[in-house]
């Protein structure tokens, strides 16, 4: 028998599937046994298809679709009963995500490949569900169609969407985490949009079952609400709370001084935590509160490409103080900015910050154009 890493994949895929012989899980079984990381990630593998959903899921799939959709990703083989493995595989692979890429497209030969690993915990997005059951949504190896109760749930490194909820769903609320050097797309079972940029959360219910829709946001977040005109949705900071129908808007709680909230289209109503003060917002207006001098709401005109552009992974700055930036990076990288020289930190630039370019080229063309020296050790940045 041979032992070449093609190999290994067909008695992996033949012995998930219960298509294996018993000399070839004899063989496998023996493979396994010489290989520690081999053995590790077929026994991951086989725990995860052991879920209930993942059972579920994989029930409903139509395997001949899925082999044409998919076949293209997967090693030719004439013999019709690799076909049927295959198609089975790439159910697999449409339900786990990565894991299974590790297996049949890795590149080196020399060592079976363990199961892909999850982030570590403080750095990944996390929900909390009502019932106590925490899911780590950035865990790429789990499957991507979760049922947890009454409540159907499709999950992705990316996004969340709530595809149904029983009757019988809970009211209680659930808690999206995003850490720093993150952002995620949450939709609720309304068809309500939401995207959470990094370092903030939102507690909501999985269904809306009374006379209005309510979450709870600290952070930013930019909203797409789905019009109901019997269920207004509500959203709450700790400042104020905001009343719409339908309509598109930004909050940003940051700053818990100074919380605002950017209207895109629609119509919204805000009221203050102590409600005695509210206001009215019109399209290409933002209402910022002022909770330290209790002078309520301050209503200005803004600029959509500075204040949404973070959903692109852009921030804009013009003649901005180097500890104000320090904060954005914080957020957007996950690095820590420690300033070494005093007064630093009052230094004004102006410039883009974009993720995708990365904070290296950000402040390498700020050395360029100013006095600012740096150096970047991991996820500590220090201005010298």
């Amino acid at each position: 028998m041979t032992s070449d890493k093609q190999h290994i994949d067909q008695l992996m895929l033949e012995k998930l599937t219960g298509n294996i012989s018993g000399e070839d899980d004899h063989a496998l079984r023996q493979l396994m046994a010489t290989d520690p990381a081999l053995k590790d990630a077929f026994t991951r593998l086989q725990q995860q298809l052991n879920d209930p959903a993942a059972k579920q899921y994989l029930n409903q799939l139509d395997e001949t679709q899925l082999w044409e959709e998919r076949k293209h990703l997967f090693k030719k083989n004439n013999t019709r009963h690799m076909k049927v493995l295959y198609r089975v595989a790439a159910g697999l692979l449409l339900l786990m995500g990565s894991a299974l890429c590790l297996f049949f497209f890795r590149e080196q030969p020399q060592h079976p490949v363990a199961a892909a690993k999850s982030e570590a915990p403080g750095n990944s997005i996390i929900l909390q569900m009502a019932n106590g059951q925490t899911i780590n949504l950035s865990d790429t190896t789990q499957a991507s169609l979760l049922n947890i109760g009454a409540v159907q749930m499709r999950v992705s490194p990316k996004s969340l969407q709530y595809e149904a909820a029983g009757t019988d769903a809970p009211t209680a609320m659930n808690l999206l985490q995003v850490p720093a050097g993150k952002d995620y797309k949450l939709m609720l079972p309304d068809s309500t949009e939401i995207w959470l940029n990094a370092m903030s959360e939102i507690r909501f219910p999985v269904s809306f079952s009374g006379r209005t829709r309510e979450v709870f946001v600290n952070g930013e977040a930019y909203f797409s609400v789905r019009k109901d005109i019997n269920r207004p949705f509500i959203v709450h900071t700790g400042q104020f709370s905001v009343n719409v129908l339908g309509t598109a808007f930004n909050v940003n709680t940051y700053s818990s001084n100074n919380p605002r909230l950017s209207l895109s289209s629609g119509k919204v109503a805000l009221k203050s935590k102590t409600g005695n003060q509210s206001v009215q917002l019109s399209p290409g207006y933002e209402a910022i509160y002022n909770s330290q001098q209790g002078n309520g709401f301050k209503v200005d005109e803004f600029n959509a490409r500075n204040t949404l552009a973070w959903m692109e992974g852009k921030y804009y700055f013009k003649n901005t103080a180097l500890k104000e930036i320090a904060v954005v990076i914080r957020r957007l990288f996950d690095v820590k900015v420690q300033f070494n020289t005093p007064g630093a930190e009052n230094i004004t630039v102006s410039g883009v910050l974009t993720k995708k370019d990365g904070l290296p080229e950000f402040m390498d063309n700020l050395s360029k154009t100013t006095d600012i020296k740096y150096e970047l050790r991991g996820s500590m940045l220090e201005i010298l």
